[in-house]
């Protein structure tokens, strides 16, 4: 009794879902292995572990020179802080100049100053304030260029691995 029922379940499964053989659309054939393609993938494999290889010796360079970078950084640190330190002084000192001059021309004109005295003393605080400007000038002059930081190194970048076909 089981074997007619699995037999007759069977039949009934295959006439329902109406298997049929073949139902390939045009265009949907299977392709047989390309061997250009596995070519390629083998010679870009070979490319890969040489690049690799290449990256792997690229990055020890990169940490040497990454080194030397830092301590760059580490002994330019001291001089920009000097020329930073000489910088504001000079600026300081200019300040402190123009300050004077402009004390001194408010103290000039303040009160019953006649114009004539007026003019004298501003003719006087132009004067000292380009005497100032001439000082400071020259100060930045002898003080030169500040130090340049190094330029960082570039960072080796990794190679893709190649993609199977």
């Amino acid at each position: 009794m089981k074997k007619s029922l699995v037999a007759v379940a069977l039949t009934a499964a295959l006439l329902g879902f109406g298997a049929v053989p073949s139902q390939a659309v045009e265009g949907d054939e299977i392709a047989p292995r390309d061997n250009a393609a596995i070519l390629a993938y083998k010679a870009a494999k070979v490319a890969f572990q040489a690049d690799l290889a290449e990256y792997r010796a690229a990055r020890g360079v990169y940490a040497t020179e990454m080194a030397a970078y830092r301590e760059a950084m580490v002994t330019l640190k001291p001089a920009l802080t000097a020329y930073g330190a000489a910088k504001r002084q000079i600026a300081q000192t200019f300040a402190a100049a123009v300050q004077s001059a402009r004390t001194t021309y408010q103290a000039a004109i303040a009160g019953d100053a006649t114009t004539e005295e007026k003019a004298a003393a501003k003719a006087t605080f132009d004067q000292a304030k380009a005497s100032a400007l001439e000082t400071r000038n020259a100060a930045i002059a002898e003080l030169g260029v500040a130090p340049v930081k190094p330029t960082a190194p570039v960072k080796p970048t990794k190679p893709t691995k190649p993609v199977k076909p």
